[in-house]
């Protein structure tokens, strides 16, 4: 069982990560995907170093002295980076398939449940990290239709 917890913790996000770079190739609507992506990934990101900034929570094996499942830093533990990435993955595939963006979502749920598991996030880690996720592609999103708006030439 830790063995899939593992797994799952550390190399399930590479899943993800697949399916959104496949769904960029594969939708007839790549500018809008591809333009929208370009502007969230980064914000996503970025609000998060931020946010990891202004909140300090330690790593769950650090406040219980106790030993992870794999080995990791005693730094900072918010936001999850695995769940930024594929919290904001989800997200942004949500905005052009719901179907593949709840299945997307669900993979980043089972790894963001996995890191809890592995004894290296807290779970406000990973749902702050899901919350920066959201809100950065609501955020981006609200930009563009606005952008388009002033712009009517602008995808």
């Amino acid at each position: 069982m830790s063995n899939s917890i593992v797994f799952v913790a550390n190399y399930l996000y590479l899943l993800p990560v697949a399916l959104f770079i496949g769904y960029a190739f594969a939708t007839k609507r790549r500018k809008e995907f591809m333009i929208l992506s370009f502007l969230v990934l980064p914000t996503s990101y970025l609000l998060g170093v931020l946010a990891g900034h202004l909140f300090y929570d330690p790593r769950p094996f650090v406040v219980s002295h106790s030993t992870p499942l794999f080995p990791h830093a005693p730094d900072n533990g918010f936001p999850s980076d695995h769940a930024l990435l594929t919290g904001t993955l989800a997200a942004l595939l949500t905005a052009f398939s719901v179907p593949l963006g709840l299945l997307m979502w669900f993979l980043a749920f089972l790894i963001g449940a996995a890191r809890v598991l592995a004894g290296v996030h807290h779970a406000l880690d990973i749902a702050g990290s899901f919350a920066i996720a959201g809100a950065s592609t609501l955020a981006v999103r609200a930009f563009l239709k606005r952008f388009r708006q002033n712009e009517p030439n602008v995808v």
